[in-house]
């Protein structure tokens, strides 16, 4: 006897269910759909400085199921499920021509919340120093970075800050070159993508997915680095070292943690020559 009611499961449908094998169930797949014309790449940089072997045009319109895709210095990195580009099944697309659905659902790019802000950052002066107080900046801004990921230290030195400068010293590093920064952040075990030209979108990002920045700017003559730990609609929210900068300059005396650094200051310190010295730092 069979019945029709809503929500009632018979006895054949409940047999096929239970013989039903897990990888015979249909799965969502991942989509790449490029929407502006594009070219895929073996290497993120710009498509003219590639041979034509190393790159390959593609279409607006195109659909392409693929295995997994990271977001990486501007591009998207994106594996194939079953098509090859010589003979690659991994290549580089720009960011900004290709959106990923898995099913139905864009996953990729994701709309940002209009503010994000991670607690728990230490925070850090300079100041208080055992080497070069006021121009340690640099040092200071990623023992925040590296303590907030619960970085193991090396020496019993009380301050991680004079730790790092030391370390850089004795290791031949520059303070002064943003190369030997990341050296010392991956040193550590840690992760620090450098780039010189980035956008604020891609710090956005970055900092709502729950990782930390440091950004170099002339918020001195000489030049300072901070640390980004938040970002609303305005600006972003950062601890700087050095205490809080003024138009009229910097006040020392006042903490500078979970500071509002309009866009347009940042535009104006940071990014005078349309370059953006940034360290994408992470686990």
């Amino acid at each position: 006897m069979r019945c029709e009611e809503p929500g009632y499961l018979g006895s054949e449908t409940a047999k096929k269910l239970i013989e039903t094998r897990p990888e015979d169930i249909p799965k969502p797949k991942l989509i790449l759909k490029i929407i502006q014309n594009s070219v895929f790449k073996f290497i993120p940089i710009e498509a003219a400085q590639l041979p034509d072997q190393e790159k390959f045009s593609v279409e607006a319109g195109k659909e392409f199921e693929i295995l997994t895709f990271d977001p990486i210095r501007r591009h998207l990195r994106v594996a194939f499920r079953s098509v090859t580009l010589g003979d690659r099944s991994m290549v580089y697309i720009w960011s900004e021509h290709a959106q990923i659905y898995f099913g139905e659902e864009k996953v990729y790019p994701k709309p940002l919340p209009p503010s994000y802000r991670i607690n728990g950052v230490p925070y850090k002066s300079q100041l208080d120093n055992w080497y070069n107080p006021t121009g340690a900046c640099n040092v200071t801004s990623l023992a925040m970075c590296l303590e907030y990921l619960k970085t193991p230290r090396r020496t019993n030195y009380t301050q991680f800050e004079d730790e790092l400068y030391e370390y850089a010293l004795n290791q031949g590093y520059s303070r002064h070159n943003p190369y030997d920064l990341a050296r010392i952040v991956k040193d550590y075990g840690r992760q620090d993508f450098f780039t010189e030209n980035t956008l604020i979108e891609d710090i956005q990002d970055w900092i709502a997915a729950g990782n930390l920045a440091v950004i170099h700017g002339y918020f001195t003559a000489f030049g300072h680095i901070i640390v980004v730990v938040g970002y609303d609609e305005a600006g972003f929210i950062v601890h700087d070292p050095y205490g809080e900068w003024l138009p009229s300059g910097y006040r020392t005396d006042l903490s500078g943690a979970y500071l509002h650094y309009s866009y347009s200051l940042i535009e104006r310190v940071c990014i005078p020559d349309g370059k953006f010295w940034v360290h994408f730092i992470s686990d």
